[in-house]
């Protein structure tokens, strides 16, 4: 894989890089302009705030499409989630991992821990009834 650099002075770099090494870095870029988006989004200044309101009382910082009771419920749910996740047993845990939050295959997950593809979509068929029991 090949990555380019551009210096301040302007001076550009072509570097040949191993596949896992340039996906590092890439995500270290995406990780880098998220920042940056976040932390001008932050340095709005007040007085263009004020310019947009014109006359309107002073409620930039209130999102009122938010309801605060949902998402918080909606949080505390996600959190005994994965509390009862880590409570399964190993082989099941590893399943949903994959399946879930890695978005791998059936087949790709029954090669990894030396099941078969149906093997693991049963598995993931009855899951979801051992979440519902351990979270209740």
């Amino acid at each position: 894989m090949k990555i380019n650099y551009e210096f301040v002075t302007g001076e550009k770099l072509e570097l040949e890089v191993d596949d896992s090494v340039g996906e590092i870095v890439i995500e270290m870029e995406v990780l880098q302009s998220r920042q940056n988006r976040t932390e001008t989004r932050r340095h709005n200044s007040l007085e263009s705030m004020q310019e947009q309101q014109q006359g309107h009382s002073p409620r930039q910082f209130v999102d009122e499409k938010v309801d605060v009771e949902q998402f918080i419920v909606e949080s505390d749910e996600r959190e005994r989630l994965h509390q009862a996740i880590g409570l399964l047993e190993d082989r099941d845990r590893r399943i949903v991992r994959r399946y879930y939050f890695e978005n791998r295959t059936m087949e790709e997950i029954g090669r990894e821990i030396g099941i078969s593809a149906m093997a693991v979509s049963k598995r993931l068929k009855k899951i979801p009834e051992k979440l519902k029991s351990l979270m209740s």
